[in-house]
């Protein structure tokens, strides 16, 4: 199994990694940073309008008569509105609808990024992560996405370029005081910076609680029955409520830092304009101000103090997400553990197919100080069928779980037609092998589509050839909308001898050349067995096979079995040789 190697991308901070997503979308970024700075730049019309009501049409000495200060008020509302209706509302809808546009773009990359890389994982991650850990990483986690680009991709850009103009008018006004102001201002950003580092920290234990959460939640949903039947409610919903008062108190923790420096961020912004307003009614007492510059001063300190509110709550704001972010690359940037090989090689349909295991151990992740396979060796030619027997849990399933590489060996080599299994492509290698797993795998639609998962392109009468040959096809014919009946999650609505002949009608229409049955006639009554068996034989016809099988009865007919016990060949030999040596598989064979 290959170990497990951070990607060199992991070393890039998120938030550039997450900027390097917006590159295709720069025009809406442009289109937003243009309509966000027009949405914030045209109030600053109303201060100025203000001032010269103030100074000129209203003062007392106006040079203005009073129709002409009429006629001045109404050409003066006449325009604010026309700029207000006309250009501040399609500026405000563009900031908008391109922001949420990059957002949703960007959000659905990653969520299919993420999707497939999960899908190329082995078995072992999926067996060390919740599936509902790993839903909460796809939707919450990457939904984090969307602030981060709101608040730090756009405002960022709208912001800066906003202060630049507030700044340069307020300096038109009163030097001093602006240079007052802007001295001021860091102070609070030197409080909510401390504040930072605690809210990120409280963002990812949060995040982490909630995948928990969501993988707890799904789980024992999965499993309500059997709380039912054991009767333990209670014992589960305190366990649950363990769960989401830790999710709580996180929660609390991480909104009592929001709420600190949104409080002292506030606070400080009216210190501020507390001390300006005083120092500037000295200014207009002195005579370097009028009333209308103090008024106009204090809008655009006012107007100021948003985008500098939004850069000193962006540390929250990047906190937060890059929260949800850190989770998401945490997953994308763990390596499979299965990996296809550079210029891998196709298996080609018209050689034969040939098995063999070299000296192959094994250990699972959870549990790798015990063998699951403890340096087995043998070979499975063209056309044969081979069939291991043995306790649960001896290693039989391992090794079917080696051949389709849902797993790589630890120690030695399994190779097919004398080349190392993992020089082959994976598509050749899924093209050729198939699998009838003990509980067939269905997913939510129709008996068509789940049949198709083995061929996209698959015509009705293909499907009616593969159905017919598992001894499906009279049973599909009964169903409400036949092949269009819909099936429920994991194949519910059917019996476990139809889902059994569904999955071997899917492999008819793969028709692969090997073939690997684990267990599956063992959990069906005997009319389905039946059933279900004379479709294995006909799907086998040709084929070439390993059989996993409980009941010595369903092996007989191998050429060779393989007995198994810890991990290990303990005996080997066709039906009859293996009875006559009276080991443990005839013992087992007399005790069946």
């Amino acid at each position: 199994m290959a170990k497990k190697t951070q990607h060199s991308g992991k070393k890039i901070p998120p938030a550039l990694r997450t900027v390097r997503y917006l590159r295709p979308y720069w025009y809406l970024i442009g289109a937003a940073t243009i309509g966000g700075i027009l949405k914030l730049t045209l109030p600053l019309l109303l201060p100025q309008v203000l001032k010269y009501f103030t100074d000129v049409v209203l003062a007392p000495d106006s040079p203005f008569t009073a129709s002409q200060k009429l006629a001045e008020i109404y050409r003066h509302m006449i325009l604010l509105l026309c700029f207000f209706v006309f250009v501040n509302i399609p500026a405000a809808y563009i900031r908008e609808i391109s922001s949420l546009r990059v957002s949703n773009h960007v959000m659905h990359t990653m969520r299919c990024q993420l999707y497939q890389h999960l899908l190329t994982m082995a078995s072992s991650f999926h067996e060390t992560h919740k599936s509902g850990q790993l839903a909460t990483r796809i939707s919450s986690d990457i939904e984090q996405v969307q602030d981060f680009i709101w608040n730090v991709a756009t405002n960022i850009w709208i912001d800066a370029l906003i202060l630049v103009v507030y700044i340069s008018l307020m300096a038109s006004i009163h030097l001093p005081l602006t240079v007052l102001s802007c001295a001021l201002l860091p102070i609070s950003i030197f409080f909510t910076k401390k504040i930072q580092n605690q809210i990120r920290k409280s963002g990812r234990q949060r995040q982490e609680i909630v995948s928990a959460l969501s993988g707890y939640f799904q789980e024992h949903m999965a499993g309500f029955s059997l709380i039912r039947l054991f009767h333990f409610e209670q014992q589960e919903t305190q366990k649950f409520k363990t769960l989401s008062s830790q999710l709580f108190f996180t929660t609390q923790r991480q909104d009592t830092f929001s709420s600190l420096g949104v409080a002292v961020t506030a606070s400080f912004y009216l210190i501020i304009q507390t001390i300006i307003l005083c120092l500037s009614s000295v200014s207009i007492v002195k005579g370097e101000m009028t009333i209308g510059d103090m008024i106009v001063f204090h809008s655009y300190l006012g107007c100021m103090l948003t985008p500098l509110n939004r850069f000193a709550q962006l540390n929250t704001v990047y906190a937060k997400s890059m929260a949800g972010l850190e989770r998401v690359y945490e997953i994308l940037d763990t390596p499979p553990d299965v990996e296809e090989a550079a210029n891998a090689l196709v298996i080609s349909e018209k050689e034969p197919f040939i098995l063999e295991f070299r000296n192959v151990s094994f250990s699972y992740p959870l549990d790798p100080r015990k063998k699951a396979l403890d340096h087995i060796s043998f070979s499975v030619k063209e056309g044969q069928t081979i069939a291991l027997a043995g306790r649960s849990g001896c290693g039989k399933t391992t090794i079917a779980h080696l051949i389709a590489r849902l797993y790589d060996p630890l120690e030695g080599e399994i190779l097919i037609n004398g080349q190392i299994i993992r020089k082959y492509s994976l598509a050749s290698l899924y093209q050729q092998i198939s699998m009838v797993f003990q509980d067939a795998i269905f997913f939510t639609g129709t008996i068509a589509d789940n049949l198709k998962c083995a061929k996209l392109d698959a015509t009705i009468d293909e499907l009616t050839a593969a159905a017919k040959a598992a001894n499906a096809y009279e049973f599909i014919m009964t169903m409400p909308q036949k092949w269009n009946t819909l099936l429920g999650e994991r194949g519910t609505g059917l019996s476990g001898g139809q889902k059994q002949r569904l999955a071997i009608a899917r492999i008819f229409l793969r028709n692969p050349k090997f073939l690997i049955l684990d267990e599956a006639t063992s959990a069906l009554d005997s009319q389905s067995e039946s059933l279900v068996q004379e479709a294995i034989r006909r799907l086998m016809a040709g084929r070439t096979s390993i059989i996993i099988a409980h009941r010595l009865s369903a092996i007989e007919h191998a050429d060779q079995i393989l007995v198994m016990d810890n991990g290990r060949i303990t005996e080997q030999g066709t039906h009859s040789q293996l009875i006559r040596q009276k080991w443990g598989y005839a013992h087992l064979y007399q005790t069946q």
